[in-house]
C-alpha cells in the first residue's frame, strides 16, 4: 500500500512540475515579448528624437538671421581669403554662421543621428562650400589646422552621394 500511495504521490508531483515548467516558459515568452516591445518603443523613441532635433535645427536655418546670412555669403562671391577680411564685420559674421551650422548638421551625420538623404532633402551644404572655400581655406591657413572639419567632411559625403545617383 505504502508503495501504491509513493507511485500515486510520484505522478502527482510530476504532473504538478510539468505545470510549473509550463508556467515558467509562458512567463519566459511573455518576458521576450515585453523585451521586445520595449526595445522598439526606445528605437520609436530615438527616431523621434532624432526628428526633433532635425526639425529644430530646421527651423533655426530658416529665420530670417539666418536666411539673410545664407543670402550674405551666397552673394558674396569671394575670390581669396583676403577678400573676406576686407567684407564689413556683420558680412564675417554670415560666413561663421552658416559655416557653423553646416558643422553642426556635419556632426549630427557622423554621430548617425540623421542621415545624409535627410541633409540631401533639407539643406544645400555643397552649394554653401563652393561659395565659403575661400573663406574656409584661408582659416585653416591662419589657424594652421583644421576649420570646421565636420563641414568639410559633409561635403565630402554629399560629393560622393551625388557621384552615386549619376
Amino acid at each position: 500500500m505504502a508503495i501504491i500511495i509513493g507511485a500515486l504521490f510520484v505522478v502527482f508531483e510530476i504532473r504538478d512540475n510539468q505545470k510549473m515548467i509550463q508556467a515558467a516558459t509562458d512567463q519566459a515568452k511573455a518576458a521576450a515579448i515585453q523585451a521586445q516591445s520595449s526595445a522598439e518603443q526606445t528605437r520609436q523613441n530615438t527616431e523621434i528624437a532624432d526628428m526633433d532635433i532635425i526639425m529644430r535645427l530646421y527651423e533655426f536655418a530658416n529665420t530670417r538671421e539666418v536666411q539673410t546670412s545664407w543670402l550674405t555669403v551666397l552673394n558674396s562671391n569671394l575670390r581669396s581669403f583676403e577678400e573676406f577680411q576686407k567684407l564689413p564685420r556683420d558680412d564675417q559674421v554670415s560666413y561663421y554662421q552658416v559655416a557653423s551650422l553646416l558643422e553642426s548638421i556635419g556632426v549630427l551625420l557622423d554621430r548617425g543621428i540623421i542621415t545624409l538623404q535627410t541633409v540631401d532633402d533639407m539643406f544645400l551644404p555643397q552649394m554653401a562650400w563652393q561659395r565659403m572655400k575661400p573663406f574656409l581655406d584661408g582659416l585653416r591657413t591662419s589657424s594652421g589646422g583644421e576649420a570646421f572639419p565636420f563641414f568639410e567632411k559633409l561635403n565630402r559625403e554629399m560629393e560622393a552621394l551625388e557621384q552615386g545617383k549619376s
